[in-house]
C-alpha cells in the first residue's frame, strides 16, 4: 500500500465520506497528499488553483494564527475555478459547483458516488464566497447545466446569486441548491454541504429533494433555476427514460397492455387520499407501488403512463388535498419521487423472509465459504443470506445493505458486514458487486450477484 492509499484511506476516515469519492478526487487529479509546514496535508485543486487542510483535521498554524484551510494563491489567480480542465477534457455537460473549498467538493462527489452519478457530474470549486470567475473560467462552462450549492449564510447566498447570473449568460441551465432548515445528526443547523452528509437517514426521509443533490433533472422545493436578470419557479420534470434490471420479485405481475392499465387504475385509486393532510404519505406509497410495477414489467412506465396515474390519484385526492397548492405542484413532486424509491412494494419482504430463514438454519446447513474451512458462523450466515437472496431473484442479482447484512449474526455490526462483504467479493470469490452501494445512511443498498451454486 503506497502513502497516498493510506492517506486516502485516512481522509475517507477522518471526514467520514465514501472513500471513494477521495478515490474518484485523486483519479481526477484534484486531490494528492503533500507535507506542507511539517504537517501532512491534503491539497484539493488543481494545476490553476488549490488550498490546503492538515490531514489530521487540525488546523495550520500560520504567523501564529489558526486557520483551517491555507489558499496557495492570491489576487487575480485566487478567483480561478477548480476542476474546469477536467470539465472538458471529459466533456462532463453536468456541473456542481461549490463556492467555498475543498472539503464541500469532496462532499458533492460523496453524493455522486451515493447517487451513481460519480462518472457523468463534474465538481468545481472556487476557494470562497468572495470568488469573482474570470471571464475565460465562464467561458469554459458554455452550454453546461449547473448546480450551485452554497453555504447558508448570508455570504454564501450572496456568493450563490452573484455567480449564478454572471454563468447564466451562457449555462443551458444554471440552478441553486438551498440548504437552509436543515440539521444535522448531533442537532447542529446544517452550514454547508459537507454538513448534509452528517444528516440522519429520517431527515432524508422528510426532505426527499435531498435524494436526488447531483440530479440536475431534479426539480424539488429546494431548487431554483436562475437566469441572469429573474428568477423564476422550475418546471415539472420530464419523465424517467432508463430502464433498471429486473430483479424478479413476484409484485404486481401483469401480461399485457389491458392488466397494467387496470393495476394502474387500481394502484392510484387506492392510494387516494381520504383524509386532509396524508398527500405525501399517499402519494409516497404510490410512487413505491409504480416502481414494483416497473421492476415486475422490467421497464420503467411511459410518460403517458405515468400522467394518467398522476391524474386520476389527483382526481380521486382532491377534496383532502390543500386547496393553496395548485396541481403542478403535486405533479412535480409526484414525478421527481418516482426517481428516488429505495424499496419498492415487496422487496422489504423478500429480504425479511430471507433473514428468517437464514437465522434459524442449523449451523450444519450453511454454506462452506472457499479456502476458508474454519470460517466463524458469522461469516458463513452473512454468505446464506447472499445464497437466499440470490435464490428468490429470477435473475440471481439482489440487493443488499451493510446494516441488512449484520442481521444475519448478532456479533455483526454495519462494519464488519461491510468488511465481510468486500472479503467475499474481493478475496474468496463468493459473490460479486455489480453496484457499491450509496455512502450515506437511508441511501441504495449494494447489488451483488451471488457465484456460488445455489
Amino acid at each position: 500500500m503506497t502513502l497516498d492509499d493510506r492517506s486516502a484511506e485516512e481522509l475517507a476516515a477522518q471526514l467520514m465520506i465514501s472513500p471513494q469519492a477521495v478515490e474518484e478526487a485523486i483519479r481526477r487529479g484534484l486531490l494528492r497528499f503533500v507535507k506542507h509546514r511539517n504537517s501532512r496535508c491534503w491539497r484539493f485543486g488543481d494545476t490553476h488553483n488549490g488550498c490546503l487542510r492538515r490531514l489530521d483535521g487540525q488546523p495550520c498554524d500560520i504567523n501564529g494564527q489558526c486557520v483551517k484551510a491555507e489558499a496557495e494563491t492570491k489576487g487575480e489567480s485566487w478567483h480561478r475555478l477548480i476542476g474546469l480542465d477536467d470539465v472538458l477534457a471529459n466533456d462532463r455537460r453536468e456541473i456542481l459547483l461549490t463556492p467555498e473549498g475543498g472539503k464541500d467538493a469532496l462532499a458533492a462527489l460523496h453524493f455522486a458516488a451515493a447517487e451513481d452519478t460519480i462518472r457523468e457530474i463534474g465538481v468545481v470549486p472556487a476557494l470562497g464566497s468572495a470568488v469573482k470567475p474570470t471571464r475565460d473560467d465562464i467561458e469554459k462552462l458554455r452550454g453546461r447545466r449547473l448546480r450551485l450549492l452554497p453555504d447558508v449564510d448570508a455570504a454564501g447566498q450572496d456568493a450563490a446569486a452573484r455567480i449564478g447570473r454572471a454563468i447564466a449568460t451562457l449555462a443551458a441551465e444554471t440552478e441553486i441548491f438551498d440548504l437552509k432548515g436543515l440539521y444535522r445528526d448531533d442537532g447542529e443547523p446544517v452550514n454547508d454541504l459537507f454538513d448534509v452528509t452528517r444528516i440522519s437517514y429520517d431527515d432524508f426521509e422528510v426532505n426527499r429533494d435531498l435524494w436526488s443533490i447531483t440530479d440536475l433533472g431534479s426539480k424539488g422545493e429546494r431548487v431554483q433555476i436562475i437566469t441572469d436578470d429573474q428568477e423564476f419557479p422550475p418546471s415539472p420534470l420530464p419523465p424517467p427514460h432508463v430502464s433498471p434490471e429486473s430483479h424478479g420479485f413476484p409484485v404486481y405481475p401483469v401480461s399485457s397492455f389491458q392488466e397494467l392499465e387496470k393495476k394502474l387504475e387500481e394502484l392510484a385509486e387506492g392510494n387516494a387520499c381520504t383524509e386532509r393532510d396524508t398527500a405525501r404519505k399517499r402519494r409516497w406509497k404510490l410512487v413505491c407501488d409504480l416502481t414494483a410495477v416497473e421492476k415486475g414489467i422490467s421497464r420503467k412506465l411511459t410518460a403517458d403512463e405515468l400522467m394518467r396515474t398522476f391524474d386520476k390519484w389527483y382526481k380521486a385526492s382532491a377534496p383532502y388535498i390543500d386547496p393553496e397548492k395548485s396541481r403542478d405542484n403535486y405533479l412535480a413532486a409526484f414525478l421527481a419521487e418516482i426517481g428516488k424509491v429505495r424499496v419498492p412494494t415487496g422487496e422489504g419482504e423478500a429480504l425479511k423472509k430471507a433473514l428468517e430463514s437464514v437465522l434459524t438454519l442449523p449451523i450444519t446447513d450453511l454454506p462452506e465459504i472457499p479456502g476458508m474451512p474454519e470460517a466463524h458462523e458469522s461469516w458463513r450466515r452473512v454468505v446464506a443470506l447472499h445464497r437466499e437472496l440470490a435464490r428468490q431473484s429470477a435473475n440471481g442479482v439482489y440487493f443488499l445493505s451493510c446494516r441488512d447484512a449484520a442481521k444475519a449474526h448478532h456479533c455483526l455490526n454495519k462494519d464488519s458486514a461491510w468488511n465481510i462483504n468486500h472479503a467475499l467479493a474481493s478475496r474468496l470469490g463468493v459473490i460479486e458487486f455489480m453496484r457499491v452501494g450509496d455512502a450515506r445512511p437511508g441511501g441504495k443498498a449494494s447489488e451483488f450477484r451471488y457465484i456460488l451454486p445455489l
